[in-house]
């Protein structure tokens, strides 16, 4: 029996010095790896805003600019690369990072609705793009633009809302379909993933393995650090923004389409339970259509073959209603 318990303290301690050495190990990887990104010359440019430097990235000239508002993502301004590389240049279109995303610096304003469009108005002044805007929205910046509209409405001309998370989708779900769908990311375990060196792995293939995610795809992984707390930060304040954000109930005239997935398989990966999947695409088609409410001049467009990424999955769908409504806008002039 002591030979046992013997050989179990050695395995133990040996078991704990491995686990020890891994971590210097994937800590000095971490340092080293970062040390190397920030040698990375970012693809856009920067403006100050509030005493602290803002990115985006812009494309074309001329108006309207559309102006592309990214989900709860770290990957900022990188989920529209692709997209902005296929629309003409005959218009400016603009992409950027939120404050603490990718090489966007924190700065000192609080993460609610009202200061990151503020933030965003501000920046999109300092860089010169021509008025008006069309705002485009994918999920959680389906919700932030509702905070731009309410505060800037003379500066908008058109909403385009990419599968838009609803702010108030508590009244459409049940209990805990609401809790699971909203349950968030582990904070704790991704900080502690971070510092290792473990979560640029995780996070590796971001974007499909195609030819036009191939920047992405490596950046992705390299500049993952760089978004890690300000992601995190914007999920403490999800909730209060959501709430702020469902207040603002209508766009007036202001020309508004909604892109939304219709893929019936679409939460097959993320949701097992058969009752709880149908009940989520139920509500999902309900908050979608319910949208149509937030303007006088709103349509709706189902978007087959795609998921809650429909910019990943379907890029010409979102290029194509772009260029509608930037037709549309230049035919009323």
């Amino acid at each position: 029996m002591k030979t046992f318990f013997k050989w179990f303290k050695r395995i133990g301690l040996g078991l704990t010095a491995l686990i020890i050495l891994l971590l210097i190990a994937g800590f000095i990887f971490e340092r080293v790896s970062r040390n190397d990104a920030e040698k990375i010359t970012p693809d856009g440019n920067f403006a100050e805003v509030d005493n602290h430097q803002l990115h985006y990235y812009k494309k074309g000239s001329g108006g309207p600019t559309v102006v592309f508002e990214t989900a709860f993502d770290p990957a900022g301004h990188l989920q529209w690369y692709h997209i902005q590389q296929q629309l003409p240049v005959s218009y400016t279109s603009f992409s950027y990072d939120r404050s603490g995303i990718l090489w966007s610096e924190r700065g000192q304003n609080p993460k609610s609705g009202e200061k990151i469009a503020e933030e965003l108005h501000l920046l999109l002044e300092k860089s010169n793009v021509p008025k008006p805007y069309i705002l485009v929205g994918h999920s959680f910046g389906g919700t932030l633009v509702r905070f731009f509209v309410n505060q800037y409405p003379q500066d908008v001309t058109g909403v385009i809302l990419v599968d838009s998370q609803c702010p108030d989708d508590k009244k459409y779900l049940s209990p805990e379909l609401f809790k699971m769908v909203n349950q968030g990311l582990p904070g704790g375990f991704l900080k502690f993933a971070n510092t290792f060196g473990l979560a640029r792995l995780m996070f590796k293939g971001m974007f499909p393995a195609e030819k036009q995610y191939k920047y992405q795809n490596s950046m992705m992984p390299t500049l993952l650090y760089k978004s890690a707390d300000a992601v995190l930060e914007e999920q403490d304040h999800m909730s209060s923004i959501k709430k702020d954000a469902a207040k603002i109930k209508s766009f007036g005239t202001i020309p508004l389409l909604i892109l939304t997935a219709s893929d019936p398989k679409r939460y097959d990966s993320s949701i097992k339970d058969k009752e709880l999947k149908l009940e989520m695409i139920n509500a999902w088609n309900k908050m979608q259509k319910d949208f149509l409410l937030l303007s006088t001049d709103s349509k709706q467009i189902l978007v087959p073959n795609s998921g809650h990424y429909i910019n990943q999955d379907n890029p010409k769908a979102v290029e194509k209603v772009i260029n509608d409504m930037v037709d549309k806008i230049l035919h009323q002039k």
